[in-house]
């Protein structure tokens, strides 16, 4: 029987709605569900009271409002009055679905800097590893609106004309951004060689390192120079690793001293990783992402 005006309005027809909110609200699964406490269903053949319509049509309104999602306003009902169907509620439900991973704020971010000070003329490789303590904490991050962050900086190296491009270079690379379903870089110049931004969120990662954002210098003659940020997920998804290399291919400059040549294009200075966290706003929907550890490495040659 469907759920309209002039049918018998079902316990079942209840449940199905809780069902679906539940699906985006509480555990859901895969790129659904925030971790929230589930609204709870009626036994066959109860009443559904005025209270627990209440409670469901709120869960709906505080998922909108997290979401920023415009949706029918429902009155909520009082004890006696009269039964009729909520026309809008399917649809609500349907949009707060379709927007589950939409989240109108975040919190301020958590960055962590990877440093290498060796003098530079090869290659540099930094990793880092955020962890939850389960793969549900790190789907319920993701699911809220949470993102991670990875760019990277060049200082402290004078005014030498390679230290300066890679400056540049890392400057042009911007930031890459890490959410649910989506990624990519935002700000910075240039044209990388690879951006991944449909098919490098969270939940498009595996196991195996996958090369989300390449990026070369464009000033000679140093244009064989490079970044590049790879990414997987371990620990059954409980888990994103970092892998992110500088490249420097470019032809270096020999000078002669003493009978010795020495490398003149050599980078000195603070060569950095930042990676960084970003929770979801809790004005609606509580934290259920837990404790994020962090470590890493940073190696060059």
């Amino acid at each position: 029987m469907a759920y309209t005006t002039g049918d018998t309005i079902l316990d079942d027809h209840y449940n199905d709605f809780t069902t679906s909110v539940n699906a985006v609200w509480s555990t859901g699964s895969g790129d659904s569900g925030y971790g929230q406490s589930a609204v709870s269903s009626v036994s066959a053949g109860s009443t559904i009271t005025a209270a627990q319509w209440t409670t469901l049509l709120n869960t709906i309104s505080t998922v909108a409002s997290h979401q920023s999602s415009s949706i029918t306003a429902i009155s909520n009902p009082s004890a006696g009055d009269t039964i009729s169907a909520y026309t809008a509620l399917a649809t609500n439900i349907a949009t707060i679905t379709t927007n589950r991973l939409n989240v109108f704020g975040r919190q301020a971010v958590a960055n962590t800097n990877r440093d290498n000070t060796a003098t530079f003329t090869g290659t540099l490789t930094f990793t880092h590893k955020w962890a939850w303590a389960s793969t549900n904490q790190a789907r319920y991050f993701f699911n809220a609106g949470g993102r991670l962050s990875i760019s990277g900086s060049q200082s402290g190296h004078g005014s030498d004309s390679k230290g300066n491009e890679w400056a540049n270079l890392l400057t042009a690379a911007g930031t890459y951004y890490v959410y649910a379903q989506t990624a990519g870089k935002s700000g910075g110049s240039g044209s990388p060689t690879t951006n991944l931004t449909t098919t490098a969120g969270y939940h498009d990662l595996t196991s195996s390192y996958l090369t989300v954002f390449q990026q070369y210098e464009d000033t000679g003659p140093y244009t064989a120079n490079y970044v590049q940020w790879q990414l997987r997920t371990q620990d059954s998804g409980a888990s994103v690793e970092a892998s992110c290399t500088w490249v420097d291919a470019a032809a270096d400059s020999l000078g002669y001293n003493k009978s010795v040549y020495n490398v003149q294009d050599q980078v000195e200075g603070t060569h950095r990783m930042t990676f960084g966290y970003e929770k979801h706003d809790v004005t609606y929907v509580a934290d259920n992402g837990g404790t994020i550890t962090e470590t890493g490495t940073a190696t060059g040659s």
